[in-house]
């Protein structure tokens, strides 16, 4: 486990000054005034079928884009789901390894969680908070890019930790408590990338898309 509690809280975390879940923009959503967005799905699981993308799954009856909430494919009943509160583990593998070359710091990166997830590691207790609105406290952690990747909880392939930011500014990552899907912002070239990538279910979204509190509402 390379990733470590922090003492103290950077800059780049108070630019997250917009209530989390509340209803607004894509562009208000993510700090830093970046050029270029986009929404990455955490695949579909479910007991007896393998890891699939939203778009294979609603097998044409649904058009799937970046304005796609996952109650608009399925029923309540239904117990196949993307995870929430969370970056898959998988996708966070690849949004590494894409984002690394597009920032100046990718040893020096901040990784926040919530406070509230049962399970958490004995260490990112230990971290620094900071309030988001709502009452959101977050866990700040800090380490390199690719300890996104890593569990933060107690249990192996478990949670991540749902918002990443360089210390450079260069790009963000979010994704909301009741999020099954991550929203980023960086350079045109960023964006680019990662809707190219071939492992991954990703959608261009626009600064003035209205999100709201994603699929699963408290």
């Amino acid at each position: 486990m390379t990733l470590r509690a922090t003492a103290s809280l950077p800059s780049a975390v108070y630019a997250l000054s917009l209530p989390q879940g509340a209803e607004m923009t894509v562009g208000q959503y993510l700090p830093g005034g970046h050029a270029s967005f986009v929404r990455v799905m955490n695949p579909v699981r479910g007991q007896g079928i393998t890891a699939r993308s939203w778009a294979s799954y609603a097998a044409g009856s649904v058009k799937v884009d970046a304005t796609t909430r996952w109650n608009d494919l399925v029923d309540a009943a239904s117990q196949d789901r993307p995870d929430i509160g969370t970056i898959d583990p998988e996708v966070a593998v690849t949004l590494s390894r894409i984002l690394r070359s597009h920032t100046r710091t990718p040893t020096d990166c901040y990784f926040l969680v919530w406070e509230g997830y049962a399970g958490l590691r004995a260490d990112v207790l230990t971290a620094a908070r900071v309030e988001l609105p709502l009452a959101r406290w977050m866990f700040v952690l800090t380490g390199d890019l690719r300890d996104g990747i890593e569990t933060v909880g107690e249990s192996v392939g478990g949670r991540t930790a749902q918002w990443w930011l360089p210390a450079d500014g260069a790009w963000a990552v979010g994704n909301d408590l009741y999020g099954a899907s991550v929203y980023i912002s960086g350079s045109a070239e960023l964006i680019e990338g990662i809707l190219a990538a071939d492992d991954i279910e990703a959608y261009r979204a626009t600064a003035s898309m209205v999100i709201v509190a994603e699929e699963f509402e408290p």
